[in-house]
This record gives C-alpha cells, sequence and structure tokens, in this order.
C-alpha cells in the first residue's frame, strides 16, 4: 500500500545511515582488497537512496518531471473496473510475492486502459521511482480500419532496450550482446523500485514470451511489473482476467462518449434503453467494440441499430473480427478447432463431460483444448468447471462455419462443421429425450433449464437449410422438424406461443421443401391451433388450409381426421356450429374406427363445446363426461384437466356455481400437476367467477389478476371478458 511522507522520510533517513555504516567499513581497504560482496551491497544502497529520494520528490511536488516516466496519458474515459483496479494495485505492493501482475483477456476488453490506470494510480502516490512503458502492439483498430504499428517491439531484448533507454541506462543499451544485456538491467535495477508496463504480449513468439517470463522472475527486490495479453501467461505473478462491462458500466461509457458527440446522443435517445441495451448484448461488453460503433455512428452515419447489426455480423465487421481474432485463430490445433465449433451449439456455459460427449473427443484431448482456448482468450473459463463463449468470439466462429471467403480473418479459420452438427443434434436428442411423450409434463423443467440453448438450436438450423431460399441441408430441415416435434407440448404447455408459432413456421417450410408431408401438416395444425387460442381467424383459416393440402398429399387416416378436426376449430370460431359439428362427428368416427381412445376423449371435449355454444347444456354435459371418463380410464391428466375445467365453466353458465367450485378446485391442481399455462389462467378465472357469485370478490379479485396477467403474456382469445371481470371485483372491493 502507498507510504505516506513520514515513512518514506524515515525510510530514507535509516538507508543513508545503513550507507554510512557500510562507508566505514570500506574505509579499512583499498580499492584493490575491497570485497566484491561489500562493493555491491555500497551500490545497491546508493541506488536505493536515489529511489527513496525520487519518490519523496514526486510526493511532494518537487520534481516531477526528473522521475524517469514515458506512461502514455491514461484514458480520457475510464469506467468501472474498480475492483479490478484495487486488486492490481494490491498486487503490486512490496508486501506481496511475485513480480507483479498479468492482465489477461480478449482483445478490446480494455486490459491496457486498465494496467495505464493501475501505473498512473500508482504514480500519483509515489510508489516507484521510475515508471517504464513498452509495447509489441502491432495494430490498431479505428473506425475506418486496421491500422498496423510499424514500431512495435518484437523481441524480449527490444522491451529490455527500451527500458534500459528509460532509465537513461545508456551502457546497458549500448551493449551487443542480448544475455549481457538482460543481466546489465536486472543489476542496474537493484536496489531501485522501478514498475514496468509491458503491454500486448500476445504478439511475441512463444519462445519470447517464455523468455519474458523468466527475465520476470528474477527482478529483484520491490521492482515490479504489469503485463498484459490476450493469452494467459501464467507467469508467477498475479493474474487477473479481464472480463466485460457490466450493463451499468457500458451504459456509463456510452453516456460519456456521447456528451462529447451530439449524433451519438441522439441516437442514444432515439433507440431508447432497449437499444443501449442490444448494443452492450451485441458488443458483449468489450468497451473497445463500443467505441467502435459509437465511431461508425459518427464517421460513416450509421444508426445505433445499424451498428448494431455491423457488430453482430463478422462478414460485414472484417476489419474488427480481424482485428480481435486473426492471431488467435492462427494458432488453433484440430481439436481446438473441434471444440470452438461445438460451443456454438450452446448458449449458456458447458461442462468438459458435454464437450466430450459431443465431439466423441477423449477427456484429455478436451482438457487440453480447452486450457488452449482459455489461454488464448476465446473461451472463458467460469465457477463450477464449466466454459462459456463471449458473444463476439460465437459470431466469429459461425462466420468460419458459414464460409466467409472475403474475409481474411475468417477464410482461413477452417473449423470444424461436424462438431457444431454434433452439437445440434445433442440439443435435439435432449429435447426428444424429455418432451416427446404425452407424459412429458414431468420433466418440463429440464426443458425451461435449457429453453436458452433448445430457442438457438432451432434458429441455427433454419439458417442451415437455407430458407426461405433454395433448400441447402436436408439433413438441418429434418432435424429442425424433429425438433419441433419434440418441443410442442413444452412450448404449448408452458405458454412459449409465440417461439412455438415460429418454430412450426420453420419446420412447415423445411418440410414443405423436403415433400415431407406429414410433418408439414403437423407444423400447419399447431401454428392453426394457438391462432385460434388467440381469436387470430384469417390465420387459423390459413394454417388450416395448409394443414388440409399438406395431409392431402401424403397423409396418414389419422392425419386426415386431425385435418378435419381442424376445419372444425375454424368453423367454430366462426360460430358456423352445424359445420363444425359435422366435421367433428368426422373425425370422431375416424378416431373409432382407428380405436384411438385418446383422440376421441379430446373431440368429444370438442363436441362439448359446439352443444355449450348452443346452449344445449345437457346434451354439453353428456359429451365432456363422455370425453372424462376416457381420459380418466388412459390416465392422460392434460386431457383430465381441461375437460374437468370446462364442466366448471358448463356449471356457471347453469347459475350453479356451488357445483363449478370443486370442479375448478380439481382442475387447477391438474393444471399444476401438467403446468400448462392456458388451462391454469382459464380455471383461475373460473374460480374467480365462482367467489364473486358467493360474495367474495377481495377473495376472487387476486385470482382473476393472476389469470389476466397470463392471458395478457399468451394473448388468449379470452382476454376481453377477463379484464371486465378484474374490473368489476376492483370495483366491488374498493366499495
Amino acid at each position: 500500500m502507498p507510504d505516506d511522507l513520514e515513512s518514506l522520510n524515515q525510510q530514507l533517513t535509516y538507508a543513508k545511515k545503513l550507507l554510512m555504516f557500510m562507508e566505514e567499513q570500506a574505509a579499512g581497504y583499498t580499492a584493490l582488497t575491497l570485497p566484491a560482496h561489500l562493493r555491491l551491497q555500497i551500490e545497491e544502497q546508493q541506488q536505493a537512496i536515489a529511489s527513496l529520494e525520487a519518490r519523496l520528490a514526486q510526493a511532494t511536488g518537487r520534481g516531477r518531471a526528473a522521475v524517469p516516466d514515458n506512461l502514455p496519458a491514461r484514458p480520457t474515459i475510464f469506467v468501472g473496473r474498480s475492483d479490478e483496479l484495487r486488486r492490481c494495485l494490491d498486487a503490486l505492493s512490496p508486501d506481496v510475492r511475485g513480480w507483479g501482475v498479468t492482465i489477461d483477456g480478449q482483445g478490446g476488453i480494455g486490459k491496457t486502459a486498465l494496467a495505464l490506470e493501475v501505473a498512473h494510480a500508482a504514480r500519483a502516490q509515489a510508489w516507484f521511482d521510475a515508471y517504464c512503458f513498452a509495447s509489441a502492439k502491432t495494430a490498431w483498430l479505428t473506425a475506418e480500419g486496421v491500422r498496423a504499428e510499424t514500431l512495435a517491439l518484437s523481441s524480449l531484448d527490444a522491451f529490455v532496450r527500451e527500458t534500459a533507454r528509460v532509465l537513461g541506462c545508456a551502457d546497458v543499451e549500448r551493449m551487443t550482446e542480448a544475455v549481457e544485456r538482460r543481466r546489465a538491467l536486472l543489476d542496474a535495477l537493484r536496489g531501485r523500485r522501478v514498475l514496468l508496463l509491458w503491454d500486448n504480449l500476445e504478439t511475441l513468439c512463444q519462445e519470447e514470451r517464455d523468455q519474458v517470463a523468466e527475465f520476470l522472475s528474477r527482478l529483484p527486490g520491490d521492482n515490479k511489473a504489469i503485463l498484459t495479453s490476450r493469452r494467459r501467461t501464467g507467469e508467477i505473478a498475479f493474474t487477473l482476467r479481464l472480463d466485460s462491462l457490466t450493463k451499468a458500466e457500458a451504459a456509463d461509457l456510452l453516456a460519456k462518449l456521447a456528451a462529447r458527440q451530439p449524433r451519438v446522443a441522439g441516437e442514444l435517445r432515439r433507440a431508447g434503453e432497449s437499444g443501449a441495451r442490444a448494443l452492450h448484448e451485441a458488443a458483449g461488453g468489450n468497451p473497445l467494440v463500443l467505441h467502435w460503433a459509437v465511431g461508425q455512428m459518427m464517421l460513416r452515419g450509421l444508426t445505433l441499430p445499424d451498428a448494431t447489426a455491423r457488430i453482430q455480423s463478422a462478414d460485414r465487421s472484417g476489419d474488427l473480427y480481424t482485428f480481435l481474432f486473426a492471431d488467435a485463430a492462427s494458432d488453433l490445433g484440430a481439436s481446438d478447432k473441434t471444440i470452438l465449433s461445438a460451443f456454438t451449439g450452446f448458449q449458456t456455459p458447458v461442462d468438459a463431460a458435454t464437450l466430450a460427449d459431443v465431439t466423441q473427443l477423449t477427456a484429455n484431448v478436451v482438457a487440453t483444448a480447452l486450457e488452449r482456448l482459455v489461454i488464448l482468450s476465446l473461451v472463458n473459463d467460469l465457477p463450477g468447471g464449466r466454459y462459456g463463449l463471449h458473444p463476439l468470439t460465437r459470431a466469429f466462429v459461425r462466420a468460419a462455419l458459414n464460409g466467409a471467403p472475403q474475409k481474411p480473418a475468417i477464410a482461413p479459420l477452417r473449423l470444424d462443421p461436424a462438431a457444431r452438427r454434433a452439437a445440434l443434434r445433442y440439443w435435439v436428442d435432449y429435447a426428444q429425450k424429455y418432451g416427446d411423450d404425452k407424459d412429458a409434463y414431468q420433466t418440463h423443467d429440464r426443458l425451461e433449464a435449457e429453453w436458452a440453448n433448445l430457442d438457438a438450436a432451432a434458429t441455427e438450423l433454419y439458417a442451415l437449410t437455407g430458407l426461405p431460399g433454395a433448400l441447402a441441408d436436408d439433413e438441418a430441415a429434418k432435424m429442425l422438424n424433429d425438433l419441433a416435434n419434440a418441443l410442442y407440448y413444452f412450448t404449448w404447455f408452458r405458454g412459449y406461443w409465440d417461439e412455438a408459432i415460429r418454430l412450426d413456421e420453420w419446420g412447415y417450410a423445411a418440410a414443405v421443401a423436403r415433400q415431407d408431408w406429414s410433418n408439414a401438416g403437423w407444423r400447419a395444425y399447431r401454428a392453426a391451433l394457438i391462432h385460434y387460442h388467440r381469436a387470430a381467424t384469417d390465420l387459423l383459416d390459413l394454417w388450416a388450409a395448409r394443414c388440409a393440402e399438406a395431409w392431402e398429399r401424403g397423409g396418414s387416416r389419422r392425419e386426415r381426421a386431425f385435418g378435419s378436426r381442424l376445419r372444425g376449430v375454424a368453423a367454430e370460431q366462426r360460430q358456423d356450429y352445424a359445420a363444425a359439428e359435422r366435421l367433428y362427428a368426422e373425425a370422431l368416427a375416424a378416431y373409432r374406427n382407428l380405436g384411438a381412445e385418446a383422440d376421441q376423449a379430446m373431440v368429444l371435449n370438442d363436441l362439448g363445446g359446439v352443444a355449450w355454444a348452443r346452449k344445449d347444456y345437457v346434451r354439453a354435459e353428456t359429451y365432456y363426461r363422455e370425453a372424462l371418463a376416457l381420459a380418466e380410464k388412459l390416465g392422460n391428466k392434460e386431457p383430465q384437466a381441461y375437460i374437468t375445467g370446462n364442466l366448471g365453466q358448463l356449471a356457471l353458465d347453469r347459475d350453479r356455481p356451488a357445483e363449478a367450485r370443486p370442479l375448478f378446485e380439481r382442475a387447477l391442481a391438474l393444471d399444476r400437476e401438467v403446468g400448462r399455462e392456458d388451462l391454469f389462467a382459464s380455471d383461475l378465472y373460473g374460480l374467480a367467477r365462482v367467489l364473486e357469485e358467493e360474495g367474495r370478490p377481495r377473495e376472487a379479485l387476486p385470482l382473476a389478476e393472476e389469470s389476466l396477467r397470463s392471458r395478457e403474456r399468451l394473448r388468449h382469445k379470452d382476454l376481453g371478458s377477463t379484464r371486465s371481470l378484474v374490473a368489476r371485483l376492483r370495483e366491488k372491493v374498493g366499495g
């Protein structure tokens, strides 16, 4: 920690007394007989005194210019990193073993900025008697592109020469033999307290980096160093892996940049909080990329959404991705490329065992590849033995996998498409294992936990198909439909209706392209049902027609019966109850002929709904009871839930709230068990109506409000009646 003036003065007084004692000892010798160790001790003590005097001059504001210092100016804008700054300063304390601190991390993450902030903080507190900066940086990223640095240092000897120059050690600088020059510089540092800041060591070759590590391990006394590198170095020092800016820190950075540039300020205002958040997510919290995006807005006139889209596309931002990844990409081995390719299938952190399972590589090979990818700052090692891919790395890898021949940073990188496909297959298999069954609601929590990965797998598979153009990948199209089938119940039950429609639309296009009429019909059928529950009649008719066409071209008897049932659903929504009843009856006859009892229960429930709409309550109850008996016989909980709820609603319409209450309570218990959100909302609504009829609006209101929240999210067709109930109950409670 920093030394105050009193402490520095005390140290200087003691050092001078010690030097006097040494000189008194030396007085008993001649120049020829003076022991070498005593001569060395005196020289070191003289340097220690000079160091303390220089630090005192800094601390008191006297002679600051005389202190050797070639540090670049500290960043004009520096946000966040308070904890990292503190930890780095702690590592520079003489009480801490090791030669200093290594800051590693992805390109542009702010390593140099943090190192300079640390060095200037130490300078302000007079911790050292000299501050020596040297850099191996070979390129700079600007809004116009990548600019080469022609004066970059490329070896340990170059760093030693530069350090000797800054320290004024001309004799060391003039030496012709590199090893002797290193020894001489180390000797010159004895008794001193010098801070070295060596930047961008990742551009050095491995041999030179090893020599740097050996050199720093021999730093004498209280000398310290700060290294920055995109590669994890592993020297005997405190190592800080610098991570992304948080959303709050990124917002602070953008606000500071906007304060200087009115155009940027205007873009931030127009984009709002959601636009700034999207920019942060695309940049992965990388400060250099945020600066680059601002430069694109300033120099190229891009809007903030356009700049965000540029970041997300490695194909359109070759200079950015060249700067960030070209060096690391050149050092990848075959197993590294396989693991990196597999990572594109995982949106959330993944462990080594799963990667081994996906890639069929041995555990040792996976561990070695992960270690290298972490060293190269392409993969982050996370708590719990898991690993993650930065958003920018993901975009770079995806571009390489998809082929980007015009981009010099991407074209040479030949990754492993088979590993990506294996990762996508992993998620299809996962969905089938936990979702593709009538009782799969029991394992829907497993799908919920991995929804980000499953949703991303669907997006990736659709991209691989090449649609809406010509089909480019038949296997991807098939896998997409396998995934859609496996996720149907989950997305339906858990209320992922928008995602389900998107998946069904993609799957339908893929199935049609493959002339897979069975799957094309199911995709259309399931999309149509959601549109029915949202009262989107035109879309329901569109998808019902597509379903009918697909199954006419290649559907089974059972599928054609489902097509009749869907046309009945569409007719019911148009209030053409005669047509609906006829079509449902056709479907029922087909199901009975096939012996499909579960399907019979479903369509008997449909017939009950038509009778109910016609106010033929006795007939409706008969249908419902017959349907419920079949569902109970088969042990199918989900149809038991919706049929029981329908019986409750029927009882309410017949002015029988006492009969309705136990039906809704039973239905709610089943809803909770199977986890179907729309049924739960429906039965909450029904029980709230019962409580209203019983004169208990205060108890009814929270149930109705919960139902309303769910139906608003689902955009359910009964949203209007639910809002009316909530308004009515609030008025009663308020009264």
